[in-house]
């Protein structure tokens, strides 16, 4: 179901506009990392702050999705498990 309007929200500290009022984890990771490596050697942290009154920050992990408001900020960090 898409938002009623388009809003922006910030991956690693650039900003995207997004007009769905849930986004992914793998959204996020290809929004922080366009070219990223994908297996099951890399992993991508994930986590947020100025989000919805009742999950304002969390961590995101694989599979799971978030509710997203206005100027909500991202921060997606690649590690290696090499």
């Amino acid at each position: 179901m898409a938002a009623a309007k388009q809003i922006h929200i910030y991956v690693r500290g650039r900003r995207h506009a997004f007009d769905k009022e849930k986004i992914s984890y793998r959204e996020l990771v290809d929004l922080g990392y366009p070219n990223g490596k994908h297996g099951p050697l890399y992993e991508y942290d994930v986590s947020w702050k100025d989000g919805p009154k009742d999950t304002e920050e969390g961590i995101l992990k694989e599979g799971e999705f978030v509710p997203v408001v206005d100027g909500m900020r991202f921060d997606v960090k690649f590690t290696d498990r090499s």
